[in-house]
């Protein structure tokens, strides 16, 4: 089951998003940031989406707002300590989530600390485990004790949309449903990103459907 939660950003967040969107550079602070063209004053606006944007090459970030730290808060207060997969778009989504709340980060992590993580989520001794979707692949069995995942910033890869939601949605899972949640900032490209996954997912099915169509007509024909 998808479910969207739609945050507003404040007057400020917004200033900086729509200014960044048209003019691609403002000035925080002590730092101006420049977007080299549209594209990357994309990536930048999906940054202040989130809360915080990168004002630098070395991974120095500007926090912009709160707002979806604050509606994390109250879903997962919501859920009730209930196991869930937390997936985050950039390295400061995770660093300002993990600095607010302390959960486990998945991802960068070794084979052997990735291993005792899962297991202990699994057995529901974490009660929300982040990680990174293209870091969360094929192999990764995530569905002992969870069947919620939330997606704090949303990919633009179905494949890694896809492939992230199926370590919990796959064999073994013992719920009958799996709640996906989008964390989603009102007027801003985290809308297009949901509209673009859901009209890539069409085409695919319809993609299916097809190849399989015709496997049925040609067995039909033999």
């Amino acid at each position: 089951m998808l479910i969207n939660r739609t945050v507003e950003l404040n007057e400020h967040a917004t200033e900086v998003y729509k200014t960044i969107e048209k003019e691609f550079l403002i000035q925080l602070g002590d730092n101006l940031i420049v977007a080299a063209n549209a594209a990357a004053a994309g990536t930048k606006c999906r940054q202040v989406a989130n809360g915080a944007v990168y004002v630098n090459d070395e991974g120095d970030y500007e926090n912009v707002h709160d707002a979806k730290l604050e509606e994390l808060e109250d879903l997962i207060e919501e859920l009730g300590g209930a196991p869930t997969l937390l997936l985050y778009e950039f390295k400061h989504d995770a660093e300002r989530i993990e600095a607010e709340f302390g959960y486990p980060n998945l991802t960068g992590k070794s084979a052997a600390k990735s291993q005792k993580l899962i297991d202990d989520f699994n057995r529901g001794e974490i009660p929300c485990l982040l990680g990174h979707p293209a870091s969360m692949g094929h192999g990764l069995n995530l569905q002992g004790n969870c069947h919620h995942v939330i997606w704090y910033g949303i990919t633009w890869n179905l494949e890694h949309y896809d492939q992230a939601i199926a370590r919990v949605y796959r064999q073994g899972q013992r719920a009958d449903t799996v709640f996906v949640y989008h964390i989603v900032a009102k007027d801003t490209l985290d809308e297009r990103v949901l509209d673009v996954l859901k009209a890539k997912d069409r085409n695919q099915t319809t993609l299916r459907e097809a190849l399989a169509n015709e496997r049925e007509t040609k067995i039909l024909h033999r």
